[in-house]
């Protein structure tokens, strides 16, 4: 994955190695994770064929029992614990970041977004994938979404993420309609 700047917004065109890191990163994930996760899943615009993405790859990962979770296990492979989310003690965030010898800037490289077994943020993350993935007009809506704000916000991630909170509601709302 190239990565980001840490607060820029960069997009880029949908790159076919990412479902190969996202295959490495899930076999790394059940392996120090031995028989405590319930699924991991390819989430976020990288995981939309169709979008432009930012370069950060996004892994949602669904334990058993969230309380069981060592954070050391991943940060021993160098992840940045991130702690709990502060609107969902039950979601907890690991970023993989490098250092940009040219601009010697902190590079994001993979989101791993880890929730307990109910924690239904993880069914919206997946949900929305598969939503936009089978309904290319709205991805395509969101893509320009996603473009206008980039533009507007290129080094203010907050606010670009801010920009896209009411879309990606209306596809939430849409989603639990039709199920």
């Amino acid at each position: 994955m190239q990565g980001v700047s840490r607060y820029a917004v960069q997009l880029m065109a949908h790159d076919p190695s990412w479902e190969r890191e996202f295959l490495e990163v899930k076999e790394m994930l059940y392996n120090v994770f031995p028989g405590q996760l319930l699924d991991v899943q390819w989430v976020g615009s990288t995981a939309i064929p169709a979008i432009c993405a930012k370069p950060v790859l996004d892994v949602a990962v669904r334990f058993s029992a969230i309380g069981e979770l060592d954070a050391k296990a991943l940060t021993d492979k160098g992840y940045d614990y991130c702690g709990s989310r502060p609107d969902d003690e039950n979601r907890h965030l690991f970023v993989l970041r490098r250092r940009d010898e040219a601009s010697g800037e902190e590079i994001s490289l993979q989101h791993i977004h880890c929730y307990g077994p109910d924690n239904p943020g993880f069914n919206q993350l997946v949900g929305f994938r598969d939503y936009l993935n089978s309904h290319p007009e709205e991805a395509a809506a969101y893509e320009g979404l996603k473009r206008s704000l980039a533009v507007a916000h290129p080094d203010d991630r907050a606010s670009y993420t801010k920009g896209k909170a009411a879309f990606i509601q209306s596809i939430f709302q849409k989603m639990e309609e039709k199920s």
